[in-house]
């Protein structure tokens, strides 16, 4: 079973390499937000976060996201 922490992204290595030399972790915010019926604006004021950044990520689940919006996410989104 996954825990609830893991359910926020999966990590996966290109293709092309034996090794996992650049190994990409995708966010599933939107998923996530969507199964619990959560709009993007009331994630952002649940984590205390600019809506811009959740839209951002909403919109680019590769984009770069420091652990402590991370954790703030998944707090909001139960998550943890």
């Amino acid at each position: 079973m996954l825990s609830h922490r893991a359910q926020l992204f999966e990590c996966r290595a290109p293709a092309q390499y034996g090794v996992l030399p650049d190994t990409v972790i995708r966010l599933k915010i939107r998923e996530v937000a969507q199964a619990k019926k959560m709009s993007r604006t009331r994630l952002s004021r649940l984590a205390d976060i600019d809506y811009k950044t959740i839209n951002a990520l909403w919109n680019n689940p590769y984009r770069e996201v420091t652990t402590t919006t991370l954790d703030k996410i998944a707090k909001a989104l139960g998550c943890l």
